[in-house]
């Protein structure tokens, strides 16, 4: 037996990553009634895994997100959720933050906000009318929830809003179609980091990160930035394979510092040849997921110096997923374009980008690094779909190409395009508009009123 309810509002977002939850508190505060609808019960997507926030700072150190992006360090910073960004020579520059913290911090930024938030509802079905989204119906402790918005905003990571209202995607990268490979994140405690740098100092090699793009990425580095990420122990890890003690396919080690001292996030799953976008290949990535943490934690614990003894501190509740669909959009930002974009340069700019090139491979154990010295403009047209009406795109299911992709994927951009999103929608339902005719010049002067960064 099922219930039913109905609610209608002037926006709905489908899905709370650190997309949906942006765009979400974003229309929120230009005075619209507005729904968010999460599947799990947390909000902020991987800003709740344990993995640290890239982006605030670009290759130059200079800050290239504000707003609400910039908001939310200064609000888990009031909490000790955060140390704030740190630069990097590989990253450009890591934001730690405690998953736990903003955990609450969203909830309570939705609250002040005025943002109503049903958690646990999955998205079961779509209306189109004439190719403009018209309500949705979501599905939770039994009842049937139809929600008709005025716009709504598909912020459910493999774009799920998108794909059932019609739009058109492709998948993967360009050509191959093959997919960046999932994570599971994890934490750790009881770690001896002096101890592991000690062993560094004696096994230099270990830290074999490209000097091209790296250089400064030392012990020094590591003894005195307090929110950094390490990348190493390839010869570590080829030994560990070679006696039958390691099969994650991955040729690096990788730890994320995180708000605490004491907790360690580790992002060295690997598990490819997955579309996440299918239940059944998602469930088997989950299940992969969580085998291969214990693998990685006796690895650890036998062949890390100062590893010996950590606990499992933390295990993300859902998988991090970094590549399915992308939605082809008004606009198409790709490689060939980016020098066009270089700094925000054109007038249709609405986010920055300072993240560098982040190829993970989707069949091997390699990662492509390339350096971005000088942050890209991603324009409005990418956040909204070609093909539908009434419907935008939030988070990693803008309209790029698998190049733009590698870089504009991590949460620091995508929280910026969101903030614009959500001013996109109320400027689209005050003025009784589609979202692909709101006037940018105006979208944009409100998003400088409000902090966000479009030029360096």
């Amino acid at each position: 037996m099922h219930k039913h309810a109905e609610f209608e509002c002037d926006v709905a977002v489908i899905g709370a990553g650190p997309g949906g939850l942006t765009a979400a508190i974003a229309a929120a505060r230009e005075g619209m009634q507005v729904i968010l609808v999460e599947r799990t019960a947390v909000l902020g997507g991987c800003a709740s895994s344990g993995l640290g926030i890239l982006g605030y700072l670009d290759a130059k150190g200079r800050k290239t997100l504000g707003g609400i992006s910039w908001e939310y360090l200064e609000k888990l910073k009031e909490i000790e959720g955060t140390m704030m960004p740190s630069p990097c020579p590989v990253h450009n520059s890591i934001t730690p933050i405690s998953s736990e913290a903003f955990k609450c911090l969203a909830v309570r930024m939705c609250k002040e906000a005025g943002v109503k938030v049903l958690f646990n509802c999955d998205l079961t079905g779509v209306q189109v009318e004439n190719g403009t989204v018209k309500a949705v119906r979501v599905y939770g402790k039994c009842t049937d929830i139809d929600i008709k918005a005025k716009v709504f905003v598909d912020g459910t990571g493999d774009g799920d809003l998108a794909y059932m209202a019609g739009a058109e995607y492709v998948r993967g990268q360009d050509g191959t179609a093959l997919m960046q490979p999932s994570t599971m994140m994890f934490s750790v405690t009881g770690h001896d980091l002096e101890k592991f740098y000690a062993f560094l100092e004696k096994n230099p090699s270990e830290l074999g990160i490209k000097e091209k793009y790296a250089e400064g990425y030392d012990l020094n580095f590591f003894r005195t930035v307090p929110g950094h990420c390490l990348i190493g122990l390839t010869e570590m890890i080829k030994k560990a394979q070679a006696a039958g003690d390691m099969d994650v396919p991955r040729n690096q080690f990788i730890y994320i510092k995180t708000a605490s001292e004491k907790i360690l996030a580790i992002n060295t799953s690997r598990i490819i040849n997955i579309d996440a976008s299918d239940p059944f290949e998602l469930s088997a990535g989950i299940e992969e997921g969580y085998r291969q943490v214990e693998v990685l934690m006796a690895f650890m614990r036998k062949y890390i110096p100062g590893f010996e003894h950590v606990a499992l501190a933390n295990i993300s509740s859902t998988l991090g997923i970094r590549e399915t669909r992308h939605f082809i959009g008004k606009k198409r930002l790709t490689r060939e374009m980016l020098p066009q974009y270089i700094s925000g340069a054109p007038d249709d700019t609405v986010a920055l980008c300072s993240y560098n090139i982040d190829i993970h491979s989707g069949d091997g154990d390699y990662i492509d690094l390339y350096r971005v010295e000088e942050p890209f403009g991603i324009p409005y047209g990418c956040l909204v779909p070609e093909t539908v009406k009434g419907l935008f795109l939030a988070g990693r299911t803008l309209s790029v190409d698998g190049y733009v992709f590698a870089a504009a994927r991590v949460m620091g951009p995508l929280i910026a395009c969101a903030e614009a999103i959500g001013v996109a929608a109320s400027m689209a339902v005050k003025e009784n508009l589609d979202p692909a005719e709101i006037d940018v010049a105006a979208l944009r002067k409100t998003l400088l009123k409000n902090g966000a960064i479009l030029t360096v």
